[in-house]
């Protein structure tokens, strides 16, 4: 547990342990968005114990390269943060992206699958835009309906997989939580599994005229929804602050349950201000499903009753010294 103020440097350390472990920024910075303003480069390193004890150095440099041993095979981290919370509140555009960040994580193939799906997307678009223009007829938009059709279905299989597991996951340490039964939705505008090409090409032909004045495809993944409901209400419209905030810290721990399963890490779960907002009993909550883990960070700025009994680190960095348990660090 880390314990300081705001502005004293815990989501920093944790930006930097993300870093060693992952090899990128938490926040998806860019390298050189990392660099402290007035300097030329950055400098991580720390220690990990994998069973022997292993040093880990990152550089990043002005250009922003990383450079350095970036990660290990078998640990990996997860990390909340408190704009998770627009995975709920936000548009669907930041629940599709948060959703394939956990597929990327644990199916090595699907970059590459949604690589392809925006490829043809992107082609498909260019062809809304000539038959707009006036410089090709209809028909060039529908020659690419079959394969965005194709290449959009292997992308919501990847993702209905993972997001069925992640429910089942969340919905079972919800139940612990005492919180109402969870469920999460996928919507898509390309209908029905069991619905054929034949149906779907229909829609997409009923749409065209939509799509010309817009200029853009209105079928695909890239427009699906995901939505997040507790006892049957929407989290996004009906639930309260605090239970939006616990819906993605359920995601966010899930997550990190998935990854050891599936991939057989060891990970690290790192909470930034994961329990403000939240009353006694889901911050017990919250803690008791932490303690569970072989190690996990959470910051705070305040040394709340629930704490008790924790490894606490008080940040004070004007006095340059941490204080661990009323003792020097």
């Amino acid at each position: 547990m880390i314990i300081a103020g705001n502005g004293r440097g815990k989501t920093n350390l944790l930006e930097a342990l993300f870093l060693l472990i992952e090899g990128k920024s938490m926040k998806g910075a860019e390298g050189k968005e990392m660099i402290r303003e007035g300097r030329d480069v950055a400098v991580v390193s720390g220690t990990i114990d994998v069973g022997r004890e292993v040093l880990l150095r990152l550089a990043i440099e002005e250009e922003g390269a990383i450079k350095g041993k970036r990660r290990l095979e078998r640990v990996g981290a997860v990390c909340f943060q408190p704009d998770d919370i627009w995975m709920v509140k936000g548009g669907p555009e930041v629940r599709r992206k948060y959703l394939d960040e956990v597929v990327m994580a644990i199916k090595r193939g699907y970059k590459e699958t949604l690589k392809e799906y925006g490829r043809v997307l992107r082609q498909r678009n260019e062809a809304i835009k000539a038959v707009r223009k006036g410089l090709r007829g209809r028909e060039y938009i529908r020659s690419w309906n079959p394969l965005l059709i194709d290449t959009g279905r292997e992308v919501m299989a990847e993702r209905r997989e993972v997001m069925n597991k992640m429910k089942k996951g969340m919905a079972s340490t919800g139940r612990e939580w005492g919180m109402p039964e969870l469920d999460i939705k996928y919507y898509s505008t390309m209908g029905d599994d069991d619905d054929g090409q034949e149906k779907i090409i229909k829609k997409m032909e009923r749409l065209e005229d939509a799509e010309i004045r817009r200029g853009s495809s209105l079928t695909g993944p890239h427009r699906d929804e995901i939505l997040f409901f507790l006892g049957e209400k929407n989290v996004r419209r009906q639930r309260s602050q605090g239970e939006q905030k616990l819906t993605t810290i359920l995601w966010r721990i899930t997550q990190a349950r998935l990854l050891e399963g599936e991939c057989g890490k060891e990970v690290l779960p790192l909470m930034d201000d994961c329990l403000s907002e939240l009353d006694a009993e889901n911050r017990r909550a919250v803690l008791g499903e932490l303690r569970g883990w072989k190690q996990a960070i959470v910051t705070s700025t305040d040394d709340l009753p629930e704490l008790e009994g924790t490894n606490r680190v008080w940040l004070e960095f004007e006095a340059e010294t941490a204080v661990n348990g009323g003792q020097p660090a």
